[in-house]
């Protein structure tokens, strides 16, 4: 899937590739998550066998199904 938009050059219309694939892939960045938080996680995953993606997809799983709810967090910047 590629969006193709056009700007000007010159009074003539020049192609925009706009990055909709990437979008479509499902990449997420999350701002704001400690490094050591999230090296702490990656390294727990791995001694369990697992990624950090299947452990973030689990709780996301958890939480869209309403079998998780997460507690506020006092020390959140959010809250």
């Amino acid at each position: 899937m590629t969006l193709e938009m056009f700007a000007t050059s010159e009074s003539r219309p020049v192609p925009i590739r706009v990055l909709a694939r990437m979008a479509a892939t499902g990449i997420y960045l999350l701002r704001g998550i400690p490094r050591d938080l999230q090296r702490a996680a990656r390294a727990r995953a791995m001694s369990e066998g697992t990624t950090l993606r299947c452990v973030l997809l689990q709780g996301l799983r958890e939480y869209a199904a309403g079998t998780w709810t997460p507690q506020p967090d006092d020390n959140s910047p959010e809250s």
